[in-house]
């Protein structure tokens, strides 16, 4: 009959060997990534020799090759966002005037949707001020919705960015009028290595949510198939009686 010290340890032991199994398959996926790239590098010179074909076999060797190219920028993706996932540093907390940070990126990235056909937009809340937060971590995880959605909308469709005071939190919301996720779907979109995307590592959703749990916040979605998605950063706010808290 299990004791709570003896529960407790072997938590303790389980989460140390996760730990310690984390920190090997880091280790392999950085060897791994340099022969990748060395395999990748050569692939594309060998591609050079055969950008005008000239027989049938040459074509056919081509069209294997091209295959074979595309399959290692696959592995190679899935290398650096599982690296991402699994190195991320721990997030350095600092007052981050949060409309003025959001509005900045929204605009860089409004070419890359409009190229696409979509139309981006940011509405900032009011007496959002200041938060807490890592922009380097906040800014990778907002990039992560705002590529969730472009690839989820069809050309013609709105993707929209807003804030809105919370009580104590804030929330940063990315909502797109895309295909929607199925509500048997929904509560595994933030496993991860799960994607409804053909080309998809599934580490996407999964690092968002652990930048924002890093936050002290969360992240939440709802959808409706043939309507759109919403994805919902909850962060916690700045004390509005702090003089650093007003934007």
């Amino acid at each position: 009959m299990s004791t709570p010290a003896r529960e407790e340890r072997l938590a303790r032991i389980r989460t140390q060997r996760l730990a310690q199994l984390g920190t090997l398959l880091a280790g392999f996926a950085h060897e791994v990534r340099n022969p990748l790239s060395t395999i990748g590098l050569n692939l594309q010179l060998v591609l050079e020799d055969f950008r005008e074909p000239e027989t049938a076999r040459d074509k056919r060797t081509q069209k294997r090759l091209s295959t074979v190219e595309a399959e290692v920028r696959r592995l190679q993706k899935i290398l650096e966002e599982f690296l991402g996932f699994a190195r991320a540093p721990e997030p350095k907390l600092v007052p981050v005037p949060l409309n003025d940070r959001l509005r900045a990126l929204v605009d860089f990235h409004e070419p890359d949707l409009a190229a696409a056909g979509l139309q981006l937009r940011f509405y900032p809340g009011q007496d959002i001020g200041q938060v807490p937060g890592d922009w380097d971590h906040l800014q990778g995880a907002v990039t992560n919705l705002l590529r969730n959605a472009k690839e989820a909308t069809p050309s013609g469709g709105q993707v929209l960015v807003s804030t809105v005071r919370d009580g104590d939190f804030v929330l940063v919301r990315v909502t797109d009028t895309g295909a929607g996720i199925a509500a048997e779907l929904q509560p595994r979109v933030f496993d991860p290595y799960f994607s409804t995307k053909k080309t998809g590592t599934g580490l996407g959703l999964p690092t968002v949510c652990r930048v924002a749990e890093e936050h002290g916040g969360s992240l939440t979605l709802q959808s409706e198939v043939g309507k759109g998605t919403q994805f919902t950063l909850r962060l916690p706010a700045g004390r509005l009686s702090d003089p650093e808290s007003v934007a």
